[in-house]
């Protein structure tokens, strides 16, 4: 199965990740959790985000939105951050965030959300 190669933060070993699993990726090496960021289109979404035991963030962003181009760094960062807690794509809605937002409110809001979320 496709997957996106992730590089292990704590060992640097090289994994692949698939976009829809159960669990949560762990590295092969070292056993950490690996981050997961999976990109979905309309005909694999519900897949991907329905597999996810996992809390879940949706980014949903267009190429020509410079506030997008901004956030979704921050977000990538966040989804390593939590590697193991959290999966960035789509899933059951449990608190929303509009707007570009730097990394520090995004991972306030995030916290709150996961804590409210009972993970």
């Amino acid at each position: 199965m496709p997957g996106e190669l992730i590089r292990c933060q704590h060992c640097g070993q090289t994994n692949r990740v698939p976009a829809a699993a159960a669990g949560k990726p762990h590295c092969g090496k070292c056993h950490q959790p690996l981050p997961w960021i999976a990109d979905a289109d309309d005909t694999s979404f519900g897949d991907i985000a329905d597999a996810a035991t996992i809390p879940v963030i949706v980014d949903l962003w267009a190429p020509w939105c410079g506030p997008c181009r901004t956030v979704s760094p921050a977000l990538e960062q966040l989804a390593r951050d939590l590697a193991g807690q959290l999966k960035l794509v789509g899933g059951q809605v449990v608190a929303r965030q509009t707007g570009a937002a730097p990394l520090a409110a995004l991972r306030a809001w995030v916290d709150n959300a996961l804590a409210t979320a009972g993970h």
